[in-house]
């Protein structure tokens, strides 16, 4: 009698295919035949992949299923000490046991809805904005990535590179963590910015409060509305600074906004929207101080306001190439 987990299971999604793998694998009754069928399944699609790794990670940290499903072990094993005496019912017994164990697996965690891992990214130019599972809210700026992992114990994301904004979803016991260059940055019912530079990573509160720890076991740094603070990869924190929401939060509707800014941190913050090349004759106009307010999907538009409103002269080379000079 052939298994039933032999072939995939075209009603069910990559997780529960995935639990009902790991049940009959670990189970130790599992043939040739049906080997290969797993490995066929699993090379189907980067979502089985993904989905099998999990379900191995997640029994890793369970421990087995001793603690969480004794009964059904118990009779896993009496059915396993009958089919001995019986091989004729041998292969009847080893889809029960991967039936139970995956029903265990499923029921413990809440594996199908509970454990989540995305990753989001943005190309230059490019804001996103996701829901998440939990209702919270991420907003990525151009160039940017975030992996997601939610699990039964924490909301975890890491800021791989880029610009984000996190409005957390209140209501969820489970603590909401944003980690970059091994710093964590934790929600205390709250609304935050945080950037990766190329040398520092800043962190703005634009509504209510978090806590920034570094990996050193020091004390936390505790940080409100309208403050932000920066650290850098060696673990150094500057002093808290106060910060215009407003101006912070601005990139999320896609203006930037600038009061008093050298031209050369303003024409870099543009850069970062635009594959643009541009070049400088006058080295010393960097220095000029920029104060407005520029869109970032229109750099033509905000270098001709500059040029209008500086003493600095633009001249358009190239179809996305443009000269700045004095």
């Amino acid at each position: 009698m052939p298994s039933t987990l032999s072939q995939p299971h075209s009603s069910v999604g990559p997780s529960a295919e995935a639990a009902r793998w790991l049940a009959r694998r670990r189970n130790g009754d599992c043939t040739s035949d049906e080997q290969q069928a797993f490995l066929r399944w699993l090379n189907a699609a980067e979502a089985n992949r993904k989905a099998y790794e999990d379900a191995e990670n997640l029994w890793q940290q369970m421990g087995g299923l001793e603690a969480i499903a004794s009964q059904q072990l118990l009779e896993a094993r009496a059915h396993l000490a009958q089919a001995r005496r019986q091989p004729m019912r041998r292969r009847m017994f080893g889809f029960a046991m991967a039936a139970s164990v995956a029903a265990a697996l499923a029921w413990n965690i809440g594996w199908l809805g509970l454990l989540d891992e995305h990753t989001y990214r943005t190309a230059m130019g490019e804001r996103q904005t996701v829901t998440l599972d939990d209702g919270s809210q991420l907003e990525l700026d151009t160039d940017s990535k975030v992996a997601v992992r939610y699990s039964r114990h924490n909301r975890e994301l890491t800021l791989v590179h880029g610009q984000a904004a996190f409005t957390v979803a209140h209501g969820d016991a489970r603590p909401f963590d944003v980690i970059a260059d091994n710093v964590r940055i934790r929600d205390i019912g709250t609304q935050f910015d945080v950037r990766r530079h190329t040398d520092h990573v800043s962190v703005a509160v634009l509504e209510g409060a978090v806590e920034v720890s570094g990996t050193n076991a020091t004390a936390a740094h505790p940080l409100r509305q309208g403050q932000r603070l920066s650290y850098t990869q060696q673990g150094n924190f500057s002093a808290v600074e106060p910060i215009n929401v407003a101006a912070v939060a601005a990139w999320r509707e896609g203006r930037l906004v600038f009061s008093g800014q050298p031209l050369g941190e303003v024409l870099a913050e543009l850069g970062r929207y635009h594959p643009a090349s541009l070049t400088i004759t006058s080295p010393a106009i960097m220095d000029v101080k920029v104060s407005g307010i520029f869109p970032t999907d229109n750099l033509e538009l905000a270098l001709k306001t500059i040029a209008a409103t500086l003493p600095v002269r633009l001249t358009q080379t190239g179809p996305q190439s443009w000269q700045l000079g004095g």
